[in-house]
């Protein structure tokens, strides 16, 4: 562990200072231990995960890596995966142990001392968040004063990931979660255009269907219907187009991928 991440990890229970000894950290305020693996602080207790070093995340972007090019300021970069290169001012926190990973922890809870990034990078990530407003509440804390954080998120996406997918959000969603920030921008770039939005939920549908054990009969009735007949069907205009039964009669476990809603009916527990 280098001098640079030394100086900005603290205990996430206490945010109290960290001493080092025997391959763990100590907090010096509250007493608990981590663990060190592969010279990587874990700050959460299960057992981490050691990725291969061949896999590649998808690219961030060329502004951002441009950014990080720089190496202005302190970034922390949450949910970095396994990115292609290694910056110096750059910290890569993740869930697990990638190629370039420096911290391991829980972005509910961050390991850092308050004040210490000039920029905070969470792409794709808050959508498997059990607690995003709690996160960004995080990312406000360990931002120096006048540090600027940058957000990918889900919209009109299905579910991914799963189990650890909880939420996407509208534009209205995001603004509440970082509510305490002055919003600069809040735009749709193109990677979530809405023909990739198209694109995607399609590719999900067609994926369900083969999942599903549908007929190749079927699946392609499903595929030769056109925008056009949906929409004409959601409108009134016309009845279902063919294909519509084939949707509606998927097993929930399918249909629970790319459904527009979910009900649920509950009942509180007779004793507590």
């Amino acid at each position: 562990m280098n001098e640079a991440i030394a100086n900005v990890i603290c205990c996430p229970a206490c945010h109290g200072g960290l001493r080092s000894g025997r391959g763990r950290l100590q907090c010096e305020t509250c007493g608990v231990t981590y663990r060190i693996q592969n010279e990587v602080p874990l700050f959460i207790q299960e057992n981490v995960v050691a990725v291969s070093s061949d896999h590649v995340s998808n690219p961030i972007g060329a502004d951002f890596e441009a950014i990080l090019r720089k190496g202005d300021g302190v970034i922390l970069h949450i949910g970095a995966g396994a990115t292609p290169q290694k910056y110096p001012t750059c910290i890569e926190f993740e869930h697990k142990i990638f190629k370039h990973t420096d911290v391991v922890g829980d972005a509910h809870q961050l390991p850092f001392r308050d004040g210490s990034f000039d920029r905070v990078f969470a792409f794709n990530v808050f959508e498997h968040l059990r607690e995003p407003a709690r996160a960004a509440a995080e990312v406000a804390r360990v931002l120096k004063p006048g540090g600027t954080v940058a957000i990918h998120t889900a919209f009109l996406q299905a579910v991914h990931e799963e189990p650890a997918h909880f939420y996407n959000t509208t534009e209205y969603g995001l603004r509440g979660w970082f509510a305490d920030f002055e919003i600069e921008k809040l735009s749709v770039t193109p990677n979530f255009s809405p023909g990739i939005m198209l694109a995607y939920l399609m590719s999900s549908v067609v994926n369900v269907l083969q999942e599903s054990g549908i007929s190749w009969r079927e699946q392609t009735i499903v595929q030769e219907t056109t925008l056009g007949e949906w929409a004409d069907f959601w409108a009134g205009k016309t009845g279902p187009p063919d294909g519509f039964d084939t949707l509606q009669n998927l097993p929930q476990a399918a249909q629970k991928k790319i459904a527009a809603g979910f009900e649920l009916i509950g009942r509180k527990p007779i004793r507590q």
